[in-house]
């Protein structure tokens, strides 16, 4: 292998290194600064902060709108012509996040909510929310460290600032003051480290090249849309039906769940290339790679749930306090939806290599559908814990359980059945008959 060839391939590392290594310390710090607000500001308010946080990641879609990977690969493609593209999609951006902006706000008077600062301070983020285009311009550039650096530190200084805030005895908005804070310094770092790099920029907005932009992300914008309704629609609702306590309740078991769902995004990335080089030469080994993926992947999550769901109770006593009793619960049946999250991990991959985006849009609607539905009764019918339920069933639905419908996906969901069967019924029997005999 050529000098070259290696300095590439490091090249790539290395930055795949600094978005990895963000990400947890990220995951730390979110992780530890939830704690301390759950702690601090009890069920009822901490609640009605993570419903204002959940519409905040609702919308933030919109603003995206699913261009983020299609700007990459624009500035991959066409890299003299940046300037055109970054100026179109920002323009786009803005836009849509005027809109998100009214349509949050507008949650005020439907909802008739009491904690109008919090939801107005915690909507200014959408118009911040433009600026993360930077972070597709530094992938593009292969300079993701840049990015990295300036999530970190927007991060560290904003929850930094939310600790200190709940320490002092801060009220909430204050507290969602400050998740303003996280996405304004990081926003204004991505500027300095761009205006740094490329001091010759000229505005040039294109409305042709937005439309086609526009018409490219449809699809990917739906499937966005509707994997982040999945996952935040569960809170939204619970406001809406049982109040702040209950999200208090539900946010603070959630979070401990989905806290490990970083795990299989990183593994899969990291085995990403290796998957792409067996699907070009050795179908027959790509098959066999995705089936111990999958066993490992089960396998993981499994044994991380029956762990969780025997010390749920004493986890959540011991990070959150006595208050938070009814957490224990539902993280009991929350975590198991972390088998479904993480052998969708390779599902997702799958889905690049095998250009089948529609499988994405499909399976991610049938899981918002499923989810919207299963609240709307589990809710009424179990209150908090219904929702865990109808978190776990959805997952179910969109990773696994559709993969059933279409032949191009059904050898995946043998697979997954293999995996299921392997733990669930063959190996989990053989550790309890070992445990037995000693």
């Amino acid at each position: 292998m050529s000098a070259s060839r290696v300095q590439e391939g490091m090249k790539y590392l290395l930055n795949s290194g600094w978005m990895l290594a963000e990400k947890f310390l990220m995951l730390a710090i979110g992780l530890a600064t939830t704690v301390v607000l759950a702690r601090y500001l009890g069920p009822e308010d901490f609640g009605y902060l993570n419903y204002a946080l959940a519409l905040l990641g609702l919308l933030s879609i919109v603003v995206h709108l699913g261009l983020t990977g299609l700007v990459v690969k624009e500035l991959r493609s066409n890299p003299d012509n940046e300037d055109q593209i970054l100026s179109t999609v920002f323009v786009i951006k803005v836009a849509c996040s005027v809109v998100a902006f009214a349509i949050m706000m507008g949650t005020y008077l439907i909802g008739n909510d009491q904690n109008f600062l919090v939801l107005l301070f915690t909507a200014l983020a959408l118009f911040f929310t433009p600026f993360e285009m930077l972070i597709d311009w530094f992938q593009a550039r292969v300079q993701a460290k840049y990015a990295a650096v300036a999530g970190f530190v927007g991060q560290l200084g904003g929850n930094g600032l939310k600790m200190i805030l709940a320490i002092a005895g801060a009220g909430l908005v204050y507290i969602a003051l400050a998740h303003v804070v996280v996405v304004m310094v990081t926003s204004a770092i991505l500027v300095c480290y761009a205006v740094m790099l490329k001091r010759d920029f000229r505005f040039d907005f294109s409305w042709p090249l937005g439309k086609t932009l526009l018409k490219k992300s449809v699809l990917i914008f739906l499937g966005s849309l509707s994997a982040v309704i999945y996952l935040k629609v569960d809170q939204i609702m619970l406001q809406y039906m049982l109040g702040e306590y209950a999200v208090g309740v539900y946010s603070a078991a959630s979070r401990l769940s989905e806290a490990w769902y970083l795990i299989p995004t990183i593994l899969m990335a990291s085995v990403f290339p290796k998957m792409i080089d067996l699907h070009k030469s050795d179908t027959a080994g790509y098959n066999r790679f995705m089936q111990v993926a999958l066993d490992v992947l089960f396998f993981m999550a499994f044994a991380l749930a029956v762990v969780v769901f025997f010390l749920s109770d004493w986890i959540v006593h011991v990070l959150y306090g006595a208050q938070y009793v009814d957490a224990g619960p539902v993280l009991a049946i929350h975590i198991f939806a972390a088998t479904f999250v993480f052998m969708r991990a390779l599902f997702s991959k799958w889905i690049i290599i095998e250009e089948a985006f529609i499988f994405s849009l499909v399976t991610q609607g049938l899981g918002a559908v499923s989810n919207i539905v299963l609240n709307y009764f589990l809710i009424r019918s179990h209150g908090v814990v219904g929702s865990a339920w109808a978190t776990l069933i959805s997952y179910s639905i969109a990773g696994y359980v559709s993969l059933l419908l279409s032949r191009k996906t059904r050898p995946l969901f043998i697979m997954m059945t293999k995996s299921i069967c392997l733990h669930v019924f063959i190996s989990v029997p053989q550790l309890i008959r070992e445990f037995r005999r000693r």
